[in-house]
């Protein structure tokens, strides 16, 4: 059954239950008060008859008369000589006790009241047959009507349920347009829902096949270009050491060395982006974590004038992405080097975070809400004498991302004392 068969059906079975109950409930109640009404009119008749008789009325040859009532409605008196007026009462009437009763006498149903009287026992009847046909009548109005209000429902139903499924077959069309099924593939989907699931289906995979093609580029890649930076690096180094090499060319070369340093980090900072979780969460030591990060910038941030000291307590372990923090924590020293030297950084913290700040020149405070975006490097680098230090204002932002990545925060304050601070917090982390 499609989709749109199955909200049609439900909306018009809805309704005829809803029909269906409202008729019978009406037609019920229709009945219980034409009953109620014919009980009324025979105790209002008998209890005239009643007051006839106890005026002497029916004692005498006029009882007769009297007891004529006409139309459906019939009335006998039974005298205490046994005398049956104005005709003998029926039999199936004859044996009912005193009180309203309702009895069946052939195709007519009676209302029977009997009560006795000074003249003799008075048997009233009245006969509701005629007003149940009327009765039975406005039943089968009312079955019409319902029947009507079901067709009626049913091709509401149809057009509604056409309207809500419409835009779930073009999303369909759309995404199996975009995303077309293999060549030779059967079509198994029974309905809309079936369809579009299909569809998604075929998304997520093409998706899940792109991302994978793209990590793995992205690791070939770095796996490639990872061996002639180390030695391009290592020839730069040398190259320095070199004694008779003009002042003017070893310059170039440290310039050279740190926009080496800089590419290296970036296609670090890269594969780490790449992981949308932890990869692999161990125990890690704080401390030690702080103290791998500086010293594969400490050469560059001495020669700029950084100094370093490391607070974190010995022995503070939390369990982490080592390589997530250890990424973070570079980045962060890096721009203390680039943009606070010639400067004292330092680095405390505990087991829900880690602060890297400095005394450094700082920054106003309507340009801290920039230090994360991307390509933005700070007021120093907009000086005609400043170094080419090799970055590109790509740190801070890589690092807010990956700290993001993991559940973390990472926030830049102003330190009162001059200089900026910044506050990692890992909630996430659970201590060891």
């Amino acid at each position: 059954m499609t989709l749109q068969r199955r909200v049609w059906t439900a909306l018009a079975s809805l309704v005829a239950l809803f029909v269906v109950a409202q008729g019978v409930l009406a037609y019920l109640s229709l009945e219980e008060q034409e009953d109620r009404i014919a009980d009324e009119l025979v105790l209002a008749e008998a209890r005239q008859l009643a007051t006839y008789a106890e005026r002497g009325d029916l004692d005498g040859p006029r009882a007769a008369d009297i007891l004529e009532r006409g139309g459906d409605l019939e009335a006998w008196l039974v005298r205490r000589d046994g005398e049956e007026i104005p005709e003998p009462v029926p039999a199936v009437l004859s044996a009912l006790p005193d009180g309203p009763h309702r009895a069946r006498d052939g195709s007519r149903h009676l209302h029977v009241v009997a009560m006795a009287t000074p003249a003799g026992r008075l048997v009233v009847a009245y006969d509701a047959e005629r007003t149940e046909q009327q009765v039975r009548q406005y039943g089968l109005y009312l079955l019409g009507l319902g029947a009507l209000c079901i067709a009626a429902a049913v091709g509401t139903a149809r057009h509604l349920a056409r309207i809500v499924v419409e835009p779930l077959d073009r999303l369909t069309g759309r995404l199996s347009a975009w995303v077309p099924g293999e060549a030779g593939a059967t079509a198994v989907a029974s309905d809309e829902e079936a369809r579009l699931l299909e569809a998604f289906g075929r998304v997520q995979s093409r998706f899940e096949d792109a991302i994978a093609h793209e990590r793995e580029f992205g690791a070939n890649l770095r796996h490639e270009l990872r061996t002639p930076l180390a030695a391009l690096r290592t020839d730069l180094e040398l190259l320095a050491d070199a004694p008779d090499l003009a002042p003017s060319a070893r310059s170039r070369v440290e310039r050279m060395t740190r926009a080496v340093d800089a590419l290296g980090g970036a296609f670090e900072a890269a594969g780490a982006l790449t992981r949308r979780a932890p990869a692999r969460p161990e125990p890690v030591d704080l401390a030690g974590c702080v103290e791998d990060a500086w010293l594969t910038l400490e050469p560059a941030a001495q020669s700029l004038g950084l100094e370093f000291s490391n607070r974190v307590e010995a022995g503070r372990t939390v369990v982490a992405d080592r390589h997530a923090l250890l990424t973070i924590l570079r980045n962060l020293l890096r721009n203390a080097a680039e943009h606070a030297a010639p400067a004292r950084c330092t680095v405390s913290g505990d087991a829900t975070g880690l602060v890297v700040e400095d005394d450094g020149p700082g920054l106003a405070p309507h340009e801290r809400p920039f230090v994360f975006d991307r390509a933005w490097r700070g007021p120093r680098a907009d000086r005609p004498d400043a170094p080419d230090e090799g970055g590109r204002g790509l740190g801070l932002a890589i690092a807010r991302q990956i700290a993001e990545l993991n559940g973390w925060s990472l926030l830049a304050e102003a330190r009162p004392s001059g200089g900026l601070r910044f506050v990692l917090a890992f909630p996430g982390a659970a201590e060891r």
